[in-house]
């Protein structure tokens, strides 16, 4: 839904690149209030939030900190449909309003985010850094791509620390899209077992679909949304519950 959004080239030179030190995070990538000084209110909220939508009547729908600047733009534009706003439209990614670009700057700008972020991690990860590596292994099996190196990534993760929820979580996550289920299903249980969040639900659940085991879906969607999903996965699951309401088979993600 977001690759739609107008976005603004120029704020790209205003985005801080995250360090490769051993606590990078995908966030690292744009300073917060924290880290700058002598800023106004208004400017510490656009550094802080990252993303804004508005609804028909204006209302603004802020989102992030704890998100990259466009995932922030599909969390604030979730939040805003989440509350009923009417025509819902991303209006600012970062401190750059994108109202009235053309469509080339959208894949152009999302497009150098994503670039940008994925070199970041790699670098990291290439030097050793392990919450880099399950985050560009994580990056890659989300969109169902270079899956060999995702696979790679993340047993070097496992080897350092093997009973990591998140780790075992973004491993069940790869074997789910390589098909291999049965194998997902036990990393995926591992996750949960240790870390029963949302996130590890909703992808336990996603592959009990594609085995069939609809009923056991279904009530892991249900404790996922019971775990406060952010708002694109939220209606994520609502999605696959009305799929399996309806006898339809939910989607993979």
């Amino acid at each position: 839904m977001f690759r739609h959004v107008i976005v603004s080239m120029a704020f790209l030179g205003l985005v801080a690149c995250g360090d490769t030190a051993p606590k990078w995070e995908p966030q690292d990538m744009m300073g917060g209030p924290a880290e700058q000084t002598s800023l106004d209110t208004a400017y510490a909220r656009m550094v802080d939030f990252k993303a804004t939508a508005t609804d028909d009547s204006g209302k603004a729908f802020y989102a992030g900190p704890n998100a990259t600047v466009v995932g922030a733009g599909q969390q604030a534009l979730a939040l805003c449909q989440n509350g009923g706003g009417a025509n819902c439209k991303v209006s600012r990614l970062g401190l750059t309003s994108i109202e009235g670009l053309n469509s080339q700057g959208v894949a152009d700008v999302i497009k150098s985010y994503s670039d940008t972020l994925t070199a970041e991690a790699a670098q990291a990860a290439k030097a050793g850094n392990i919450e880099a590596a399950n985050w560009l292994a994580y990056h890659y099996a989300t969109r169902g791509e270079n899956l060999a190196e995702a696979e790679r990534l993340i047993k070097m993760a496992m080897q350092v620390q093997p009973e990591n929820p998140s780790i075992q979580d973004t491993y069940g996550l790869i074997l789910y899209k390589q098909g291999d289920y049965a194998a997902a299903e036990e990393a995926l249980i591992k996750a949960n077992k240790a870390a029963p969040i949302a996130e590890h639900l909703a992808h336990f659940a996603d592959n009990a679909v594609a085995m069939g085991k609809r009923d056991m879906a279904r009530v892991a969607y249900q404790r996922a949304m019971n775990a406060n999903p952010d708002p694109v996965l939220s209606q994520h699951i609502q999605k696959q519950l009305l799929a399996l309401d309806m006898g339809a088979g939910a989607a993979q993600q």
